[in-house]
């Protein structure tokens, strides 16, 4: 009985299977690499949106608790940048919107979003909002929390994007049907891995109906 003949690899042959191996290894090991970056990116994304998500909410729910209050918004806008602080995300603001939400699904007015907002709502940028005072308001704030902001509570032209939705054009009358406050935040997270992109939109918006309550109420 004859064995069958085994043939042995010479070292061309062997130095060609090696080089194929490693060429294998660098695509897979490049694969491997940008999923983790990837997924290291989207994960702290998704971390800074769930801190976006408790801010907006703040705002809404500070700016609804006002009600028709001459300092609703101004208090709102002070909440939402408190969180927004807190969570280390400030600086990356680039857009909040307070609007008159009228949908089923509260969602943002597209008109509101635009380079040239129009609709019924107010838009700031990251910067105004860092730099927010009652100077930007037309409302006057007492030391004494008891006594009730005076003014419209309208953003003044010189400091807003777009000022088109005042605590005094708002109803808070249940019955007939109360205005929802709406709150938008848009930011940009940077990126750690710079070759996906410069940063990921990360965008998050809050609704929340005007309480038959507060000054001005």
């Amino acid at each position: 009985m004859r064995l069958a003949h085994r043939r042995v690899a010479g070292p061309v042959e062997r130095r060609r299977e090696r080089g194929a191996g490693l060429v294998e290894l660098a695509l897979v090991g490049l694969f491997l690499t940008f999923l983790v970056a990837a997924t290291f990116d989207y994960g702290f994304a998704w971390r800074a949106g769930l801190a976006v998500n408790e801010s907006a909410r703040a705002g809404a729910r500070v700016g609804s608790g006002q009600s028709l209050s001459a300092g609703a918004d101004y208090y709102a806008l002070n909440s939402l940048r408190a969180s927004l602080t807190a969570s280390g995300t400030l600086d990356q603001v680039e857009k909040v919107v307070i609007f008159k939400a009228t949908t089923t699904d509260g969602k943002v007015p597209a008109s509101c979003l635009k380079a040239s907002p129009t609709g019924t709502c107010n838009v700031l940028t990251g910067a105004q909002l860092k730099a927010l005072s009652t100077a930007s308001y037309d409302v006057v704030i007492s030391s004494n929390p008891a006594v009730a902001p005076t003014g419209t509570g309208c953003l003044k032209t010189s400091a807003a994007l777009r000022n088109a939705w005042c605590p005094n054009a708002r109803s808070n009358v249940q019955a007939s049907g109360a205005d929802y406050y709406g709150v938008y935040v848009q930011l940009a997270y940077p990126r750690k891995f710079s070759a996906f992109g410069p940063s990921i939109t990360v965008t998050r918006t809050a609704v929340m109906r005007l309480e038959p309550v507060g000054f001005g109420a």
